[in-house]
């Protein structure tokens, strides 16, 4: 694909919406020890262990401001099929003058969202080497000229195994959560620098509490979108290794830091904060604000008179364990007897955003490749990008406020389950339930979870591991280049630890 090639979105058949799973139970309910069986059931069943592990907890439930999901046969409306877009580098844009519609671009945005990205691990060897003549050598893809004695990066393999199957259910959207950024997490927010929410700590000049951590009271005056202080360098710290440590273990960016207690034992000094599990009460409590909607995000943006505003959706993974996943796989490219100072496992996403820019003639050609090269040559630029933070309400700036996940491995809730129903009962109705619910996987694997019984959708990264442990070993072999075909099960132990080794 070009990228001045023009696209539309993908076609769909005609509309049908998903069960939307109902809200979530008091997760205490779920996790007693044994469960009787109904007073009216007219077989008795032994007790079961109700076992559900806390360390995937945040595997079983959305984010508390999802958007609803898009049925499985979704047709976007002719308007949102027209709207133009196209890639540039690995990053979507759109400058379709619809957008400045709110309700048109909230439609385009969750259409974008139903389209998974392409997902794979790459794998990469090299080793060092001394030019003994002048030649050109191809060097991290770039043909580069070596004198005689200069050293450079010769490529022993580099490989890929694509995951992107792994997230595409097309007709089980229950994995991909489309949501907007909550008011306690310091994001762009129409300005340069990186703010909360008014709701959640206001500015300074606005309110007293310009200290505070916590949410303002239930009384105060704020809008969701409102914005509020500048975060500090110690949070900005803070929640920079938090992000970092969230991904290497594929904990999903709505939860909280002070959720997941192993983050606290990576941060010497720190002290945890009390535990507060999002739950229907918990939300109550922290108010709507803290939630603000996608649709409110495009209203806004909309109404920006900035001349270079940006509204940025980004595309992320999360489910597996990637830090362990990445260490197994180092383990079993090592057992092969090979050894590099130079080996790297990486996982990439591709797009990793969608970008709306306004449909002006200064926005167009900042963003046109020859003519922003010219802009720095002749200091143009720079210029503009120093004045865009000093006038931002008016030359405009960026929004980083909508995010897409997709679950390589998620618990959604079984339909119609309840929070004391054992995986016994559930197994026994679930040829029934395919009848109203073709989409649910044949012969899930079922847990224990807080609404009741919760059903694998995806994979376990052990089994996925299991599969392609022996395929790696063989592309690193062979120096193999390109994407590596067909997994087998191999029979070492180099994948211990991960979930469903």
């Amino acid at each position: 694909m070009t990228p001045d090639t023009k696209q539309s979105l993908p076609p769909f058949s005609a509309e049908e919406e998903l069960d939307i799973p109902p809200p979530s139970y008091d997760s205490a309910l779920a996790t007693s020890t044994t469960n009787q069986p109904d007073a009216g059931s007219s077989t008795s069943r032994p007790a079961e262990e109700r076992v559900i592990p806390h360390h995937l907890l945040h595997l079983f439930s959305g984010p508390p401001n999802g958007e609803p999901p898009i049925g499985r046969d979704y047709v976007p409306p002719e308007q949102i099929k027209k709207i133009s877009w196209q890639q540039k580098g690995l990053v979507i844009e759109s400058s379709d003058p619809q957008l400045s519609d709110p309700n048109v671009m909230y439609d385009f945005i969750r259409a974008q969202s139903m389209v998974p990205p392409t997902s794979k691990i790459r794998c990469k060897g090299a080793h060092l080497e001394i030019s003994q003549i002048e030649q050109h050598v191809i060097e991290d893809g770039v043909r580069t000229f070596k004198r005689k004695g200069e050293s450079y990066q010769a490529i022993d393999f580099d490989f890929t195994i694509d995951l992107t199957e792994i997230i595409h259910h097309p007709s089980n959207r229950n994995n991909v959560h489309l949501r907007s950024i909550s008011s306690f997490a310091p994001t762009i927010r129409g300005l340069h620098d990186l703010r909360y929410g008014a709701s959640y700590a206001p500015d300074a000049r606005t309110s007293p509490r310009h200290g505070g951590y916590e949410p303002v009271d239930s009384d105060a005056q704020y809008g969701a979108t409102d914005i509020g202080r500048k975060a500090t360098a110690p949070e900005l710290s803070e929640n920079e290794a938090w992000n970092t440590f969230r991904l290497k273990k594929g904990i999903p960016g709505w939860v909280k830091m002070q959720d997941i207690p192993e983050f606290w034992d990576t941060r010497p000094g720190s002290k945890l904060p009390s535990i507060s599990l999002d739950s229907d009460a918990e939300s109550a409590r922290s108010g709507i604000d803290d939630y603000p909607s996608l649709r409110q995000w495009c209203q806004v943006y909309c109404k920006d008179s900035g001349i270079f505003k940006e509204f940025w959706m980004y595309k992320g993974l999360y489910g597996w364990d990637i830090e362990n996943l990445q260490n197994a796989i180092k383990n079993a490219i090592l057992s092969t007897g090979y050894q590099s100072n130079y080996l790297t496992v990486t996982s990439e996403v591709t797009p990793p955003a969608v970008v709306i820019r306004p449909n002006n003639i200064f926005s167009r050609a900042i963003n046109h490749g020859f003519i922003y090269f010219l802009s720095w040559i002749t200091l143009i630029w720079p210029m503009i990008w120093i004045l865009k933070r000093v006038f931002p309400r008016f030359l405009g700036a960026p929004w980083g406020v909508a995010y897409v996940n997709y679950g390589l491995k998620c618990y959604p809730a079984l339909p119609s389950t309840y929070p004391m129903e054992t995986i016994s009962q559930a197994q026994d109705r679930l040829p029934s339930l395919y009848k109203f619910h073709p989409e649910l996987p044949k012969n899930p694997t079922l847990q224990y979870g807080p609404k009741g019984v919760h059903y694998l959708l995806g994979r376990k990264e052990g089994e996925w591991f299991r599969e392609w442990e022996e395929r790696i070993r063989m592309g690193v072999r062979m120096k193999h280049r390109g994407e590596l075909q067909g997994g087998v099960v191999g029979d070492t132990n180099v994948g211990v630890g991960l979930d469903g080794y």
